[in-house]
């Protein structure tokens, strides 16, 4: 059986909301953090998670979520300027070695990259998977 992780999943948008739902139910220890307690409806009814309302850039909610301890963060809120900030904050400062922001803006991601971050870029990953569906080739050959 694979080993228990223990994320911190910041930001109950669809894709926060549902990645905690997931991970907790795959039996992970899971903490969703969001600034609005209504965006915790989204989790459903069976999550076995916890809930904490608060900004998750804040370093007192962070410690209060446990990032000292935590295994993986994802960074997951609608802005990608604060999920910098939160994976700034969990690997540089609470040395989380697993940190994921999610990001749209190319820039962003070109800089996480060159700092060793992995982040989560949902339009590339989409171009990834449509090339791959569709088994169309990349001008170029460019395979990323």
């Amino acid at each position: 059986m694979a080993r228990t992780a223990r994320v911190i999943v910041i930001g109950c948008g669809s894709f926060g909301a549902a990645l905690a739902a997931s991970l907790a139910a795959a039996g992970h220890e899971v903490t969703a953090v969001d600034m609005r307690e209504d965006a915790f409806d989204q989790l459903g009814d069976d999550f076995d998670g916890e809930t904490v309302t608060g900004d998750g850039s804040s370093a007192l909610v962070l410690e209060e979520c446990g990032v000292k301890r935590a295994t993986h963060v994802v960074a997951a809120t609608g802005h990608d300027a604060t999920n910098l900030l939160i994976a700034e904050l969990a690997s540089e400062i609470y040395g989380v070695r697993h940190v994921l922001p999610l990001v749209d803006d190319d820039a962003f991601v070109e800089i996480l990259e060159d700092l060793g971050t992995e982040p989560i870029c949902p339009h590339r990953i989409c171009e990834k998977e449509f090339y791959r569906l569709t088994g169309l080739g990349r001008e170029g050959g460019d395979e990323q």
